[in-house]
């Protein structure tokens, strides 16, 4: 046999091999009654992996949605393997689709199961489509709107009028201060993150924390253990409209307004100051990034907050909004027309 057949016949396996691969990506367990008589189960179903199988070929996947629902959990689903284990019965209109999402051995050694997870199906006409798990079940929970928050309170917080009417003015000042235009924040709070986690579908997350002052942001959803994390609501607010903007810019602009661990950004920048003197800090070494003043707070968190001070002294909200518009580390000191070789003089110059 010539060897350019050879290379041919090989390319063409390989192909046939991606592609099982790829029909494979989505799978329901055995135990599910994939096969059985239930009309409802199978139609959703083929539904779900429809879905999924749109995400893959990068085609429009709004058709399997609710109309005006947005799929809140679709990056646990991008990439990796899906098991779904279980779909069961809410009530006659609405069922509850079970998945496991995990990363195979030739990405991480030995597997790692990256998140299980709950996305709902509800009945539409005579068709199902998708709609996220808290917005099924959201009506189970105390609840308060003003402004543009949306407060959801599970177990072990208390409802806390003060404290929210103080979030909810800060978070439409903060929009009208920099002239956004921006969708509802909805904010979930309970005794913990994983519970928090848990009303929003997140059966299990890797992302866990028990600590009095954590909390966790999802899009425009703020995970907290108390009503006024104005951190987190500056992430609530930003992160979906600037998705591309360096996370550190993100954290910045977060811990300028909202601090770090119930301490505020005028204390954290003072003990970063006398930490970056005591250890010398050189930040022309990239690994700054890494430094902690303490297990909570990171270094790059306080100089980005310094850089978004710096910025609204210079040229206001406006100046602070531009740098939203880079993508990397590097073009956050661009805009502010700082060389590479000067960024570490002038990072010592904001403390």
């Amino acid at each position: 046999m010539k060897r350019p057949l050879v290379i041919i016949i090989v390319v063409i396996f390989s192909l046939f091999s991606i592609v099982n691969i790829n029909a494979q990506r989505l799978i329901f367990s055995s135990e599910l009654g994939y096969f059985s008589k239930d009309e409802n189960l199978l139609a959703i179903s083929q539904v779900w992996e429809n879905y999924i199988n749109a995400i893959d070929k990068g085609s429009d996947f709004s058709q399997f949605w609710v109309d005006g629902s947005c799929d809140i959990h679709i990056g646990l689903h991008k990439d990796g393997l899906l098991n779904t284990y279980n779909i069961r019965k809410l009530t006659d209109e609405i069922y509850e689709i079970n998945t496991i999402a995990y990363y195979p051995d030739s990405a991480i050694k030995g597997g790692l199961i990256n998140s299980i997870y709950k996305v709902c199906a509800i009945q539409v006409g005579n068709n199902w489509r998708l709609i996220n798990y808290f917005d099924a079940v959201k009506n189970r929970y105390m609840q308060y709107h003003k402004g543009c928050v949306e407060f959801y309170i599970g177990n072990g917080v208390a409802f806390d009028k003060r404290a929210m009417k103080e979030s909810v003015n800060f978070a439409d000042s903060f929009i009208r201060n920099y002239d956004l235009s921006n969708n509802r924040i909805v904010y979930v709070a309970a005794n913990s993150i994983d519970e928090c986690s848990a009303m929003i579908g997140l059966t299990y997350t890797p992302i866990r924390s028990h600590k009095l002052y954590s909390g966790r942001t999802i899009n425009n959803i703020v995970l907290s253990t108390r009503l006024d994390h104005i951190h987190e609501i500056v992430h609530a607010i930003l992160l979906p409209l600037y998705p591309d903007a360096p996370l550190f810019l993100h954290e910045g602009v977060a811990t300028y307004y909202g601090g770090i661990k119930g301490q505020d950004y005028k204390s954290i920048k003072s003990i970063a100051k006398t930490y970056i003197e005591q250890k010398k800090v050189d930040f022309s070494d990239k690994n700054y990034l890494n430094l902690l003043l303490d297990e909570d707070i990171q270094l790059s968190n306080v100089v980005a907050a310094a850089i978004v001070e710096y910025a609204l002294h210079k040229g206001g909200e406006s100046k602070v909004l531009r740098l939203f518009d880079a993508t990397t580390y590097n073009q956050v000191f661009e805009l502010l027309n700082v060389a590479e070789n000067q960024q570490s003089e002038f990072i010592n110059s904001l403390f």
